[in-house]
């Protein structure tokens, strides 16, 4: 595992596994918010998640504490009966350690890290906002210490006690993320989920449903990888929000007919359309889409109107020859 060159959230815990896809999802929107990765390491397994990437999770690796914190030498030492349930640390682009804290009590390891990640971002966004400029020192001591604070306060086991509502925070920061009740038709199937109004329709389809033919690109919308149908209509599914998402959606699972490819789908084996393949699900989708427009007719109608799909490898030809070919076809 290569983090050379961006910033790394290290946590090391007693006891964790998997994370639930809410918190996964969580997980997931925090860190591409920080531009970090997370590392988490515990006696039954390793959790590696990248905010773009799949996640990886590695079981029956055993590891000693001793051995985690000797990946860590400038971290401070401290002399205590037990070892912590839970140990983060932030390090920067340079692997500098900028902040280490550890609780003593955790029920959930990976719901404190998403809680206290989300917690940072808010205090540094106050922060970037009190200030014209900040430079990456002050960023990183900004956030290793809205980090700490928030760490503190989500492993803190609540009082059931009355709390002073004049110095609450509000209701909709202390419950966390709000959570609503979506029905979706992906290929020609109902869905019913409960999403963060954030969740985009792709993060849905491969995280969720485990359609994971729906590629992520540059999850910006300007690659075209992720292109998908709603009701016969191209749309970029990283740029939509399944709360929004009206009508049926079509993926690239849902072209075939069992063994039966997609007339698209053949043209463009046929053609040689491909060579990596990472582009080639967000091709064909667009494709469809595009001959269903009737905009198609000449092949630098068919350019143009591909050119918010992206190939790196260069197939471009190709590909406009197979369009041509199943427009011919009837497809």
């Amino acid at each position: 595992m290569s983090f050379s060159g961006q910033p790394l959230v290290l946590a090391f815990a007693s006891a964790c596994g998997p994370p639930s896809p809410a918190v996964l999802a969580s997980l997931r929107a925090e860190l591409r918010g920080l531009g970090a990765a997370l590392l988490c390491f515990a006696p039954s397994c390793v959790i590696h998640l990248r905010p773009d990437d799949e996640l990886e999770l590695s079981d029956g690796v055993h590891f000693e504490r001793t051995a985690f914190e000797a990946l860590l030498p400038p971290l401070p030492r401290r002399r205590q009966r037990r070892p912590p349930a839970l140990s983060l640390a932030i390090l920067d682009a340079r692997g500098r350690t900028s902040w280490h804290g550890q609780a003593e009590r955790c029920d959930d390891p990976m719901s404190t890290v998403s809680r206290a990640l989300a917690a940072a971002g808010r205090e540094l966004t106050r922060g970037k906002c009190q200030a014209t400029s900040i430079t990456r020192r002050e960023l990183l001591s900004s956030l290793a210490a809205a980090f700490a604070l928030a760490l503190g306060d989500a492993c803190q086991p609540k009082p059931a006690a009355s709390v002073d509502t004049s110095t609450a925070p509000p209701k909709a920061e202390a419950s966390g993320a709000h959570v609503l009740p979506v029905l979706l038709t992906i290929n020609s199937q109902q869905h019913q989920l409960s999403l963060e109004p954030r969740t985009s329709l792709l993060d849905v389809l491969r995280e969720r449903l485990g359609l994971t033919g729906t590629k992520k690109g540059c999850d910006h919308g300007q690659c075209g990888a992720c292109t998908v149908l709603v009701d016969g209509q191209r749309v970029n599914s990283c740029l939509a929000l399944a709360v929004m998402v009206r009508g049926e959606v079509t993926t690239i699972e849902g072209l075939a007919h069992g063994e039966d490819l997609h007339p698209m789908q053949a043209a463009f084996v046929e053609e040689d359309a491909l060579q990596c393949g990472y582009c080639t699900p967000g091709q064909i989708m667009s494709a469809v889409g595009l001959l269903r427009e009737g905009r198609a007719q000449t092949t630098d109608e068919i350019r143009e109107q591909m050119s918010g799909n992206i190939c790196r490898c260069g197939a471009y030809p190709n590909i406009v020859r197979a369009i041509v070919k199943a427009r011919k076809g009837g497809a």
